[in-house]
């Protein structure tokens, strides 16, 4: 199934909120950082945001997917837009344009995304499209932030031919923490129709400007670090899973306060 992001975290303000989300713990299998538009706590306090990612297979070069996307804040009031390509040359095309709202204060936040997806057979030159809508939920309790998002949760079928499906549902739920401050501790539950799969992560960082993560999921691990200032940042990260093989995510950021 394909979803972003997720993506998620036990996010941090600004610039590596965001590179969190490319490259972090909760960012699913695809390349698809949907958290970065409907997870309220993701909403960056600056005025314009922009991430750049390209997400590849170490053994499989063909299968690479690339994300763009940009935000902005206004008040409380957070906009993203964004674009996601996947697919394999002369195979198949897969373009995903989304647009999401957050609305945000101290202790809690809401938002809701629209995914638009064109899928392409480029042999037989067959398009089809599909629409969807994903929501968020933040609440912040002591030292507790609580994330529920609703991917798919309003969809419409996508495929070829006669074997159009709709696009399964995807709920996922977590808790972070800091302790000490500069960590960050992750667990979740990533919940499918088919499966649901249990997740643990942990985020350092040694400065303000260089951080280091850990993430176990379910037959997957991943590996990733981080480099930021309050204008740039740079996340690379690894994965490493059974039916996916090795991958790694490399993503930038730009961020104007």
């Amino acid at each position: 199934m394909m979803i972003t992001l997720a993506l998620l975290i036990g996010y941090l303000s600004g610039v590596s909120s965001q590179t969190y989300a490319l490259g972090g713990l909760f960012n699913p299998s695809s390349l698809k950082s949907d958290a970065v538009f409907i997870n309220p706590s993701m909403i960056p306090d600056s005025k314009f945001s922009g991430v750049l990612g390209i997400r590849q297979n170490y053994f499989a070069s063909e299968l690479t997917d690339f994300h763009l996307s940009a935000s902005t804040k206004i008040n409380k009031l957070g906009l993203a837009l964004g674009i996601l390509k996947s697919g394999i040359k002369d195979v198949y095309s897969d373009y995903t344009f989304l647009m999401g709202a957050g609305f945000k204060k101290s202790n809690w936040g809401v938002g809701i995304n629209s995914r638009v997806r064109y899928l392409k057979n480029i042999e037989d030159d067959i398009t089809s499209s599909s629409f969807s809508l994903d929501y968020g939920l933040f609440a912040k309790a002591g030292i507790f932030n609580f994330s529920l998002m609703h991917l798919n949760f309003l969809r419409s079928s996508v495929g070829f031919y006669d074997r159009s499906e709709k696009s399964s549902d995807e709920l996922l739920f977590f808790t972070s923490f800091n302790i000490p401050e500069p960590v960050t501790w992750v667990l979740g539950i990533d919940k499918m129709a088919e499966k649901m799969t249990y997740r643990f992560g942990t985020e350092l960082w040694f400065t303000e400007g260089f951080g280091l993560r850990v993430a176990v999921l379910e037959r997957e691990i991943r590996l990733g670090l981080g480099l930021k200032t309050d204008t740039y940042g740079v996340d690379i990260s690894f994965g490493s899973s059974r039916e996916l093989g090795t991958t790694y995510v490399i993503s930038t950021s730009y961020t104007i306060r």
